[in-house]
């Protein structure tokens, strides 16, 4: 029996347009691929869309049956051209944006401000929110006031007020400001530090004051009358006023030297060397017993004669506008006096102190012709003494101790009624010898 042939199959493939007008038609082997024929890549486009052939409506790469293939196509908008412009012509940019689609509009416009206005960008003249056709788009700006904020400061740097104000507009100050005063100085609100009746710009405004010194008045009274009153400053030394009185010196409750408030300064009289102040002079110290100006006294409390063997006491010293006497000789006075061997004090001395004459080694001889009183000891230590010359018949207090620490017998020279009123007084010191109540001879 012979062998069939073996056939192979073909499918018919027709290629057709859109309106079914065959294009092409072809056998393709079972499994095989068909060829499609050319074809426009787009067909005739609307007003606002294009379309871009897309392939066929059915696979065509393995064919295992007949087939009738259509071309298919997608719709494409068409892309319009947006521009951008300034407001003042200049091309900002573009782009290209497909029929009824929103443009990107990714530019940012910039109006330069002026010195009273700024400039805000509000958009565009047109809707960019569905491109129709081509577009030329200008910016729109919105101009507005420019505002400047005022703050107002104490010179101190606390803030006072702060504001708003348009340009070219006046700010609004606040309620002028106080400075409190000082010990130095009261203050005075001058003003502020700048212009502000046309606001151009931030400002920064202080407060000035005027520093004007305080005025204090300072009174002077002299024993509850008023002598001066005068006007001073803070600070200012005070010029007391030149009060005088002959022996008398000025003293003040208080003796301020600068100001420093308003007051009364207060004064008084008083002697100008008062009882008990010691004074020096050519060496010698001498205190004041009697403060009196016409009739003053003082003490010798020490008289500086080293060297000198005879030594003499004056009867007055001065000390200011007057002379004083010497009235008394305080504790040893005369120690510093190394080489004294005899002593003449004046007749205004009427007492030897306790100790008055103590430690005077070389001392023989004393001469006291108005001498009254002698204290205790006044003449311990003085090795030497032999005579004691008080003549002037004034010698009436003797402590009972008078002549304790002698060494040997001192001949006691005075009138006889004068001794006898002393050893009726003072029995005792008469009868331990050592004074001898008279002295026909002294060497």
């Amino acid at each position: 029996m012979a062998e069939k042939k073996k056939i192979r199959k073909n499918h018919i493939v027709v290629f057709q347009d859109e309106n079914d007008n065959v294009l092409k038609t072809s056998f393709v082997p079972h499994k095989g691929a068909a060829v499609p024929p050319e074809i426009p890549e787009k067909k005739e486009a609307s007003k606002h869309f294009e379309y871009h052939f897309d392939g066929w409506d059915t696979d065509y790469s393995s064919v295992v049956t007949n087939l009738v293939l259509r071309p298919v196509y997608k719709k494409v908008p068409k892309k319009y051209l947006v521009m951008y412009f300034h407001e003042d012509g200049k091309l900002l940019g573009m782009e290209s944006v497909p029929y009824g689609e929103a443009a990107k509009a990714d530019i940012h416009p910039v109006k330069k401000d002026t010195a009273r206005y700024e400039y805000i960008f509000k958009g565009w003249n047109c809707s960019l929110e569905s491109i129709q056709g081509d577009t030329n788009a200008k910016a729109l700006f919105e101009r507005k006031t420019k505002s400047f904020r005022v703050s107002f400061y104490h010179e101190d740097g606390s803030l006072l007020k702060e504001e708003t104000v348009f340009y070219g507009e006046k700010a609004n100050p606040p309620q002028e400001p106080e400075k409190e005063s000082d010990e130095m100085y009261h203050y005075i609100f001058e003003g502020w530090d700048r212009d502000f009746s046309s606001v151009t710009g931030n400002l920064q405004v202080y407060a000035h004051f005027q520093s004007v010194y305080n005025e204090y008045t300072i009174s002077f009274f002299l024993e509850g009358e008023e002598v001066e009153s005068a006007q001073y400053h803070f600070g200012d030394k005070i010029i007391y006023p030149d009060l005088k009185k002959k022996g008398y010196e000025v003293v003040w409750e208080k003796h301020p030297d600068y100001v420093e408030a308003s007051g009364s300064l207060f004064a008084s009289f008083e002697y100008a060397n008062p009882k008990g102040k010691q004074f020096s002079q050519d060496g010698h110290i001498f205190e004041i017993n009697n403060p009196s100006g016409t009739n003053g006294t003082v003490i010798c409390r020490h008289f500086c004669a080293s060297g000198e063997e005879k030594v003499v006491v004056p009867e007055k010293v001065k000390l200011g506008d007057y002379y004083y006497r010497i009235d008394e000789i305080g504790s040893y006075a005369f120690e510093k006096c190394d080489n004294m061997k005899q002593l003449t004090l004046p007749s205004s001395v009427s007492v030897l102190e306790a100790y008055g004459l103590a430690n005077c080694a070389k001392l023989r001889r004393l001469c006291a012709p108005a001498l009254r009183e002698i204290g205790e000891k006044a003449f311990a230590g003085d090795v030497c003494l032999k005579e004691i010359d008080a003549q002037g018949g004034r010698l009436k207090k003797l402590h009972r101790n008078a002549f304790e620490k002698l060494s040997g017998q001192i001949c006691l020279r005075t009138d006889s009624h004068t001794m006898q009123r002393l050893k009726k007084n003072y029995p005792k010191i008469f009868q331990k010898g050592n004074i001898l109540p008279e002295c026909s001879d002294f060497r």
